[in-house]
Parts: C-alpha cells; sequence; structure tokens
C-alpha cells in the first residue's frame, strides 16, 4: 500500500538545557595566548547560546590559573557540585582541553560520570554534543584530542621544571613567595632583599633560640606580642583590615612548625637551598620529597640577616635536644594531622611527647591552648592511646551500620542489582514498544475500514483519537521507565562507590592514616573529654536510611511481609 515506507525519525529538543558554562585558564601550561582568555572563552560560548534554542545559562565556573592536569579545581568541584543537586544538566566548554588535559579522567568524566548524572555535554571547538550527536563522544578523534591535550601538558611540564632548575643554578631564587624576613627584589623578582621590619623578628627569634629558648616559647612570645606571622599580615593587607589586634581577631598565628623550618634555613645566612620537593608527576600534582643530593644548593647568593657564627650555634642546640627532635618527627607524622579538632575555639590539636623518665607517652592539645599564654581555651587534653581506642571503635560499629544498612536494602529490594534493574527496565519497554506497534496497526485498520467505508468519517475520527491517546501515554510510560531506569542506575553507582569504602575496611585491627583519611571527614575533642567524630559520606547514609525507612512503609501498605 503506497505511503508505508520507513518512518521518519524526529528527536525532542523542546526539552530545557540548564546550562553550566565552564572556562579555565593555566598559567602553568602556558595558556596565555588570546584564543585562552576566559573573556574568548565566555564569548565563543555566549554566542553559541544566543543561537540555540532552550537554553539557560544557570552559572559561569571560572578556573583562571588552574592546571588541566589536576581536576581539584575550586570551579570545576563546585560544577560536580551543582550537578548532583540537579542544578544543571548541561555543560558547554570552549573544548574538550577546557575540561582537562589528562586523557583518562577526562575520558571518565564525559563517557562515564556525566552520562550517570543524565548530563549533556557539549565541546564547542570539537564538535562534540552528546545529546544531539551522541556518537560524538564514542568518535575516534576524541580520545585522540585527548591524548594530544595530556602531551602539551607533559611538555610543558618538563620545560617549566627544567627553566627552573636552570635558574636555580644560576643563584636565582625560583619559589613564588620570598622567605619571612625577605622581599621579592622590585627590579629582579629572582632576588632576594632584606625586609627591614621582618627581619628585626628574625633576629629575634634566633636571639631567643641562642639563649636555649623552645619553639613553644618562641611561638607564645610572638603570638602573646600580637607580632603578625606573614599569612595573616598578607590577608589583613589584601582585604584592608585594621592592624590594631583589638579591632580585628587574628585568623592565622605562628607555630612551632614555622619557628622550626626558620631556625633551619640558610636562606638568613645568604644562602640558596632550593629544589627540595616536587610534584609526584604532572598529571599528580602531590608533593614529594627530593633527595638531598639532588638539590640545589648556592652561598652568598643575597644579603645575610644572621651571621653564620650565631647559625651554626643554633644549629647545635637543636641537635642536642633530643625532646625537640622527637617531638618534631611525631608531629610530622602524626596520623591525625588536619583531622583533628578543639571542640571549642576550633583550632588543631597537637601532639605532645611526655618523655619523662622514659614513659614514651603522648598527648594531643589544643593548639591555642599551646601557643597562646593569654588563651581563653582550655587543654582539651586527651592521650593517644585513649584516641585511638575511641576512633578505632567508632570506626568498627560505623562499618558494621553500612554494612547492615545495605543488607537491609538488597532483601527489602533486588532493584539493588544493577542486572536487574537493567532487564525489568528492557522488558517493560518492550512490552510497551509491542502495545505501540499493535495500537498503530489497529489505527492502521480503522483507516481502511474508513476508506473502503467500513465506518464513517466520525467513528473514524473517534477511534484514532482513542489510540492516539493510548499510544501517547504508553509513550509516556517509556519514558518514565527511562528516568527511573537512569535513576536506579546512578543510584546504585552513587551507593556502590561510597559503601566500598567502608567494605573494604571490615576487617580493621589498626589505625591508618589512610583508612583515616578515607573514612572520617573531623575529630572534634571537647573540654569534657568528649569525641566527637564526623564521617564522611553521612549525607548519603542518611539518604539511604530515609530510602530504606521509605520502602518499609511502603511494602508494608501493601501487606507484603518484610524480613530485614
Amino acid at each position: 500500500m503506497a505511503g508505508r515506507g520507513k518512518k521518519k525519525i524526529s528527536i525532542n529538543f523542546e526539552r530545557e538545557w540548564l546550562v553550566g558554562i565552564y572556562t579555565r585558564r593555566s598559567f602553568d601550561d602556558n595558556e596565555d595566548f588570546e584564543s585562552n582568555t576566559i573573556i574568548n572563552q565566555k564569548s565563543l560560548i555566549n554566542n553559541y547560546i544566543s543561537k540555540e534554542d532552550n537554553m539557560k545559562i544557570i552559572d559561569y565556573y571560572v578556573d583562571d590559573g588552574y592546571t588541566g592536569t589536576d581536576f581539584n579545581r575550586p570551579a570545576f568541584q563546585e560544577m560536580m557540585n551543582d550537578i548532583k543537586e540537579k542544578r544543571i544538566n548541561t555543560i558547554i566548554v570552549k573544548d574538550l582541553s577546557r575540561l582537562g588535559r589528562n586523557h583518562l579522567e577526562v575520558g571518565r568524566y564525559i563517557e562515564d560520570i556525566f552520562p550517570t548524572y543524565n548530563i549533556r555535554i557539549i565541546a564547542i571547538n570539537d564538535n562534540v554534543d552528546s545529546f544531539k550527536r551522541p556518537e560524538s563522544i564514542q568518535d575516534l578523534i576524541i580520545p585522540i584530542k585527548n591524548l594530544i591535550n595530556e602531551s602539551y601538558a607533559r611538555d610543558i611540564s618538563k620545560k617549566v621544571s627544567s627553566a627552573y632548575r636552570t635558574m636555580a643554578s644560576e643563584g636565582k631564587y625560583v619559589a613564588g613567595t620570598s622567605p619571612y624576613g625577605y622581599t621579592l627584589d622590585k627590579e629582579d623578582k629572582h632576588h632576594l632583599v632584606i625586609d627591614e621590619e621582618e627581619s628585626k623578628i628574625v633576629k629575634e627569634i634566633f636571639n631567643m633560640a641562642l639563649n636555649g629558648e623552645g619553639r613553644i616559647k618562641i611561638v607564645k612570645y610572638l603570638n602573646d606580642n600580637n607580632i603578625y606571622c606573614r599569612k595573616e599580615l598578607q590577608r589583613r593587607k589584601k582585604y584592608k583590615l585594621s592592624l590594631d589586634p583589638i579591632e580585628e581577631k587574628t585568623k592565622y598565628r605562628w607555630s612551632t612548625s614555622t619557628i622550626g623550618r626558620m631556625l633551619t634555613n640558610e636562606v638568613y645566612i645568604g644562602n640558596l637551598t632550593q629544589l627540595r620537593t616536587k610534584r609526584e608527576s604532572f598529571k599528580n600534582h602531590k608533593v614529594i620529597n627530593v633527595d638531598k643530593e639532588d638539590w640545589v644548593r648556592l652561598e652568598n647568593t643575597h644579603e645575610p640577616i644572621i651571621t653564620k657564627k650565631d647559625f651554626d650555634k643554633v644549629q647545635k642546640k637543636i641537635k642536642i635536644n633530643s625532646k625537640y627532635k622527637i617531638r618534631d618527627k611525631d608531629r610530622k607524622y602524626s596520623i591525625y594531622n588536619g583531622l583533628l579538632k578543639c571542640g571549642d575555639c576550633g583550632k588543631a590539636m597537637y601532639k605532645q611527647e611526655d618523655l619523662r623518665s622514659n614513659r614514651q607517652l603522648s598527648n594531643y592539645f589544643c593548639s591555642t591552648y599551646l601557643y597562646l599564654s593569654k588563651s581563653s581555651c582550655t587543654s582539651h587534653k586527651i592521650k593517644t592511646e585513649d584516641l585511638n581506642n575511641i576512633v578505632l571503635e567508632a570506626i568498627q560499629l560505623q562499618i558494621k551500620l553500612v554494612i547492615e544498612l545495605e543488607r537491609s536494602l538488597k532483601k527489602l529490594f533486588l532493584k539493588n542489582n544493577k542486572e536487574t534493574v537493567e532487564s525489568q527496565y528492557k522488558n517493560n519497554v518492550r512490552i510497551a514498544k509491542i502495545k505501540i506497534e499493535n495500537l498503530n496497526n489497529k489505527k492502521l485498520q480503522i483507516y481502511e475500514d474508513w476508506k473502503f467505508e467500513v465506518i464513517d468519517k466520525k467513528e473514524y475520527i473517534i477511534q484514532t483519537k482513542m489510540l492516539e491517546d493510548e499510544i501517547n501515554k504508553l509513550e509516556e510510560n517509556i519514558e518514565i521507565y527511562s528516568k527511573t531506569y537512569r535513576e536506579n542506575i546512578r543510584r546504585i553507582k552513587k551507593n556502590d562507590s561510597w559503601i566500598d569504602h567502608y567494605k573494604r575496611n571490615r576487617k580493621i585491627k589498626k589505625l591508618t592514616r589512610d583508612v583515616l583519611l578515607e573514612l572520617i571527614d573531623t575529630i572534634y575533642i571537647t573540654e569534657d573529654g568528649n569525641v566527637d567524630i564526623i564521617f564522611k559520606y553521612r549525607n548519603e547514609y542518611n539518604e539511604l536510611l530515609l530510602y530504606l525507612e521509605e520502602g518499609v512503609e511502603k511494602e508494608c501498605q501493601n501487606g507484603k511481609l518484610v524480613y530485614i
């Protein structure tokens, strides 16, 4: 019969696209050319959006001065949070290199993470559009471009490292910030000149050390006399805050680790010892120590603040003081660094050794109490052994709760199994499509009945309308099935990810730094000795718990018996 050829497939573009515009420029990657400026990236993307329908700009995410090999960029992470909160459903970038220059990570985002959240990704210059042209994501040229972007970043990284080593070998100062007591020469940013005000403090610190004062006493002296550390002074100047300690509360204070580094730094006798640390790789920005023989050390590169004679005396005192040496070592490698806080003032808790009579005991104290004689905070003292026992028991209990929660969910809903979810989705869609095909056949039969005058036109219109309503309803059901399927898969992947962090530590018998970083956000010690542990993934845990409670209530309403 005429007119029964292949049907045209149409794509619905009527969906509202909530757009997040992401732009990035990296000075480390030598990206200072005009086309990669933030302004030009925004202009290109805004021009693209002006020609599209149903697009609404929700926010701009700008990482200016961040390398593409690292995905821990503030604006990128903010964008990911907005994706999880469903604030945006579309990301537009100038090209894929703006997302990043690590081809494996970029591929993971565009092929796995973004689809999980049903995000449309558009890279204008690369002709990528995951909605209009889904095949563009799988195009062979995409991984090739990602590899090229990564290769570019690797090459730039090598050139920058080589340039720094050359300058350091010539006696040029290559760090970004000058040491306390010095400032960068206005005529040569790679040369140090003495800062008159700060140099007086440096001399005072060394004089106190020469007189046998320990680091804690030096720190208390500086903080009690409102002598600002470099970071606090910069903060006040940057935000045009008062330099009066009465008018403005001090945020950053001197610490024993800062004093320890200053007392052993040869920069104060006119020498430069540089490139003592490096990044693990151009993709991994973790800072690692360099072997001493690979340091770049040159003498008499700038004017000294401390005499060589006094500096050497201080080094001898440091070496002799065994208590000082042990305490520094233990504090540096404390498994709680960055996690343990005072429950009242919010400052870090520091570890102190008690070596009297070779007892080898240690305690944690509030840093405000340690470093300020006129402190309004108390010691919040807790024994390291007690803290370890409490934290270990809490982790073991939390792991047990998470595993029990997962078991309960599996008993309640087999849908937690990805294969079951996918099978049910495909079955529902298959049945709906069969029904739609049968209804279309009925429409065709009714059309033929009308043409051959079996029914009149009025009856034809009524029956056709009824069939079309049924077809529309089934098509809506298919859309609901698809949405539910995507949501279930997203939930499964999301749950699998954070629950696995707990499951792989189910046999934990001893605390390690890695376990603490993986599972714990913050630990607060209160004055009365309570330990308040804030676990990571607490929002996901509570969300899953609520999901379980709602599921149990629903099953009970349906009259089903649920075993949990």
